[in-house]
């Protein structure tokens, strides 16, 4: 995915990589204002609005998560997706929120198996306990208050309810039909590489719209394996290594 930036026309020396990766099966999208140089020798291009690009994602993560298409055991392993999150104050639930002297960086799974919440491993990505992704659960507090709790991934579900395809569309200005197809896309590839220019940092709020973009890959499992991941100014040397 080309977001954010137009190599072919900003990075000359290294745009051959982008027609290499392409010859050898890869799927060029260019998501821009634009149709742009980038743009033209791309298999896909999808118009934005400018400064819209977060809606456009997140309608795609929405659709991701509808179908089904999310990677579950990625996101309870490398995410905090998975961590508990009070109702009342839209916070994670800590260890000092439970305990007297409890630790402020210690936070939650909610163990479905036995029913209570279970602390989150500090020293390791390893699982103790399947962690549930959703449900609203009550749990106690030190001061001997009950409060629910979720998991966040929960809450990420709740939030996205507004993102659908032709709400995103009205603020994007591409069609829900472009949406679906490159949330599918999106979903059914291998492996996805976000290449990033300067322009997203020139945004006001340009960080949500990189975290939408992160999302993306997270949910799909798309960080930490080769030909993932988001990549910045020096990227598209790298983007064959995937093919």
């Amino acid at each position: 995915l080309i977001w954010h930036s137009n190599p072919v026309y900003t990075k000359i020396p290294c745009a051959h990589y982008l027609n290499e990766a392409r010859y050898n099966g890869t799927q060029i999208v260019s998501i821009s204002p634009d149709l742009n140089a980038s743009g033209i020798h791309a298999d896909l291009w999808v118009p934005v609005e400018p400064g819209s690009d977060a809606a456009l994602a997140l309608a795609m993560c929405k659709l991701l998560i509808d179908e089904g298409r999310h990677n579950q055991q990625f996101i309870k392993e490398q995410t905090d997706l998975a961590f508990l999150v009070r109702k009342d104050d839209g916070h994670f639930l800590r260890e000092s929120d439970l305990k007297e002297k409890g630790r402020d960086d210690q936070f939650y799974f909610w163990d479905a198996a036995k029913g209570e919440p279970h602390p989150a491993p500090r020293d390791t990505l390893r699982l103790p306990v399947d962690p549930a992704l959703a449900g609203t659960y009550s749990v106690t507090l030190r001061d001997g208050r009950q409060v629910e709790v979720a998991p966040a991934f929960a809450v990420l579900r709740e939030r996205l309810q507004e993102y659908t395809p032709e709400q995103a569309a009205t603020v994007c200005h591409t069609t829900p039909t472009i949406v679906r197809k490159l949330a599918h896309m999106v979903a059914e590839a291998k492996a996805i590489t976000i290449l990033q220019g300067f322009n997203i940092n020139k945004y006001y709020h340009g960080d949500l719209m990189e975290r939408s973009q992160a999302l993306l890959l997270a949910l799909t499992g798309n960080f930490g394996r080769r030909g993932t991941g988001m990549r910045g100014w020096n990227s598209s040397q790298l983007l064959v290594s995937h093919v």
